[in-house]
């Protein structure tokens, strides 16, 4: 691979494939982790991109807007995972109320500071992560469009975790919160990434579904929304399973779509 930096044109520090005459085939952001190779946003830029990818990212996920560089990635061996909507909220140009900075649960729920070192090493740290995890499982049980069924629990553990401990979008920011109840069952969470490469992102977000955490994951948005926008920041992002209907939910925060995307994982060993 060779990755090109600060050169002129849309492959701009991006990693680039490049034919033996030594033109680019294809490009991507390389947002990998242990474990987790990822080839995001990829470009396709001639003839042989899907054959090139297949060949030179094999294990790979790939990511891409090209929806028909997706379809050729699947026809030749690669396994489509994911469709997503990339959504944006303005905060420069479309602030949003300052009275959304107060919001607060209701009785019997307080807030946790999860950029604080709640979720720490600690006994006290270890118990609080398991009860995260055990309202994940409630907020996306089997089935559920943003749970991928090829995902063992313990994978879905481990790849929470390294979101809550900032390995995989970035360190988390003061803005992260979950509300709980007094005996430390968690009814909702939000996860923002300060990413290196991005704007600040919205890693995850879910609640527990019963009446009583009916709105919690709004509430947390709202208010981190509006944490985000007295500390300057201009923009903030999220990605949203096509078919989740969150969708809406998130229209009416003010997020609107900047794109759609394809996930495809190429196969471990080339065709």
């Amino acid at each position: 691979m060779d990755t090109a930096e600060g050169t002129a044109g849309e492959t701009a520090g991006r990693t680039v494939l490049t034919d033996a005459r030594g033109a680019a085939v294809v490009s991507f952001a390389d947002r990998s982790r242990p474990g987790a190779l990822l080839a995001a946003e990829a470009r396709a830029h001639g003839p042989g991109a899907a054959r090139t990818a297949l060949e030179r990212l094999a294990g790979w996920a790939v990511a891409t807007a090209d929806g028909g560089f997706a379809e050729e990635l699947c026809a030749g061996g690669g396994h489509a995972v994911r469709r997503a909507r990339e959504m944006r909220r303005d905060l420069a140009g479309d602030p949003p109320p300052p009275e959304w900075e107060q919001a607060r649960p209701g009785p019997g729920l307080h807030l946790v500071d999860l950029a604080s070192g709640a979720l720490d090493l600690s006994e006290a740290g270890e118990e609080r992560m398991r009860a995260v995890f055990d309202a994940f499982l409630a907020a996306f049980p089997v089935g559920h469009p943003d749970r991928d069924p090829a995902r063992s629990e313990a994978e879905e553990f481990g790849l929470l975790s390294e979101l809550l401990d900032g390995n995989a979008l970035g360190p988390v920011m003061d803005v992260s919160a979950l509300a709980a109840e007094e005996d430390g069952r968690v009814g909702a969470v939000l996860v923002v990434n300060d990413r290196p490469d991005e704007v600040p992102w919205i890693g995850e977000v879910f609640r527990r579904p019963d009446p009583r955490y009916a709105g919690l994951g709004g509430l947390l948005m709202r208010r981190a929304i509006a944490l985000l926008a007295r500390q300057g920041v201009r923009e903030v992002g999220l990605a949203v399973t096509e078919g989740n209907p969150a969708v809406r939910s998130y229209e009416r925060l003010g997020f609107r779509t900047a794109g759609v995307y394809s996930t495809v994982r190429l196969p471990a060993t080339a065709l």
